[in-house]
């Protein structure tokens, strides 16, 4: 899953969305620490979720249009969406994925990923976010 660490920072692989070859996309470790302070279903979801949809994502959403989607340190480009087979409950258990879910990375332009969370699906195709014609300026991949 990772390639190399920076400090402070992790680096996992991801599709780049322009090229569709391999990249790289990095998360904080204070990010990671924040995270997994939530519960064990959450660190293990930046731990297998994260890496999964940046790496297998079913589209990859360019220019995001809705605030609360944006981080606030770094202006938000990409959001990576994917179908992952399980989900985690709070104490880190293995669990069917949520039905008519997705579940998306945010990344930044500095290509940090900031966010990550379960969203509804769209009702005609369930691979993608609902909305995501309104939420996004264009589909990169």
């Amino acid at each position: 899953m990772a390639t190399d660490e920076k400090p402070g920072r992790i680096s996992l692989r991801a599709i780049d969305p322009q090229t569709g070859q391999e990249s790289e996309v990095l998360i904080s470790h204070a990010r990671m620490h924040a995270v997994a302070r939530r519960s064990l279903g959450h660190a293990r979801e930046c731990g297998e979720l994260v890496p999964h949809t940046l790496q297998h994502p079913t589209a990859i959403f360019e220019g995001l249009r809705r605030d609360e989607d944006e981080d606030k340190r770094a202006e938000g480009w990409f959001c990576y969406c994917s179908k992952p087979a399980c989900s985690y409950d709070e104490n880190g258990v293995e669990q069917p994925p949520y039905p008519k879910q997705v579940f998306l990375v945010f990344v930044n332009r500095d290509k940090v990923a900031y966010n990550w969370r379960w969203a509804k699906s769209d009702q005609t195709d369930d691979r993608l976010p609902e909305n995501h014609e309104q939420r996004f300026e264009r589909r990169a991949l």
